[in-house]
């Protein structure tokens, strides 16, 4: 790996903040690079991911789970209702907020289930949300870049993804 990884939340934010011009710029280069096919930058994104996330352990940090607002569907209130044996009605009183725009997502944060040793007391019913973030395995990356941009300063493994794709793929930054 290129740079040696940062998993201290307040210095990724910082860096988040302070590369925020360079960042943007990285988006149109990736998006507007015609050498960088969709899928090549897919397989350079995999790539790191699996390095990366072998290196940062999510539950020392859980900054996800303690930050952000859960999207939470009527799958998963179903799959939670069940196991934490309340019906419906009792789990979506308890945690659940609905948007104006009918968004449902759990209604406090951090997130209700999240113990107190950073670890899901639900991991194997988890949302689905919770199950695809940080979305770094799925297609068009690049597509997908202003979330990218917007999870950097949340998600130690995102930051470190995104900031090694700059140096894989020759994205040249400018001087500090």
């Amino acid at each position: 790996m290129p740079e040696k990884l940062i998993r201290d939340i307040p210095l990724i934010q910082r860096y988040s903040r302070h590369n925020e011009n360079e960042d943007w710029s990285f988006r149109a280069f990736l998006k507007g690079n015609s050498r960088l096919s969709a899928e090549k930058i897919d397989r350079e994104v995999q790539v790191l991911t699996e390095e990366i996330w072998k290196e940062i352990d999510c539950t020392t940090c859980a900054n996800c789970c303690k930050t952000l607002q859960i999207v939470i569907d009527d799958h998963d209130i179903a799959r939670l209702s069940k196991h934490l044996r309340l019906n419906v009605a009792q789990f979506t009183e308890r945690y659940v907020v609905r948007e104006p725009d009918g968004v449902k997502l759990f209604k406090s944060s951090p997130c209700p289930l999240l113990g107190e040793d950073n670890r899901c007391t639900v991991y194997d019913v988890r949302p689905q949300a919770c199950r695809d973030f940080p979305f770094l395995h799925e297609k068009e990356f690049s597509s997908r870049s202003i979330s990218m941009i917007e999870n950097c300063a949340t998600c130690p493994i995102v930051f470190n993804v995104w900031n090694q794709l700059k140096f894989k793929v020759g994205f040249k930054r400018k001087k500090q």
